[in-house]
């Protein structure tokens, strides 16, 4: 078994909560904005589908807006793969971005593994209200708890 080279564990996203955002990108090869579908997201990075090549190295902008997070996010094509015609998976690794994102996508990544092992074990009661990964959570049996009053 390969070890796993990433720093940060990877959020998987379902098609129900894939996330359209727009690729910024001004270079030799493209300028201007470009079309893109969220896969997955870790506090280092995020991979995703996109409808125009992105050579690896280049740099890119975007807006991140979910999981409680709306910044400005600076990063660099370090992956592509052409899937289809026109389309292309890319891995953006961050260069700027900021604490909490990394804090919060963690916690997410956690607890989607803490659910995981839970679903397994007993899936009628894998969810449970500290869940962070909820919002994201694309499970059938995904319960809704109560809001705690303080």
């Amino acid at each position: 078994m390969s070890k796993d080279r990433r720093k940060n564990r990877r959020l998987p996203l379902t098609i129900s909560v894939a996330t359209p955002m727009r690729i910024e990108m001004h270079s030799e090869h493209y300028d201007g904005q470009i079309p893109g579908i969220m896969v997955n997201l870790s506090g280092g990075g995020i991979a995703m589908l996109v409808f125009h090549h992105l050579p690896e190295e280049s740099r890119v902008e975007f807006d991140l807006e979910c999981v409680g997070v709306n910044e400005k996010i600076w990063g660099k094509i370090v992956r592509e793969k052409k899937k289809y015609e026109d389309t292309y998976m890319v891995g953006i690794k961050f260069e700027r971005k900021s604490e909490k994102l990394e804090e919060v996508v963690e916690k997410m990544a956690e607890d989607h593994d803490i659910c995981e092992v839970r679903y397994l074990l007993d899936p009628k009661n894998a969810c449970y209200p500290e869940c962070k990964f909820r919002l994201l959570c694309g499970k059938r049996i995904k319960k809704d708890f109560p809001e705690e009053k303080s």
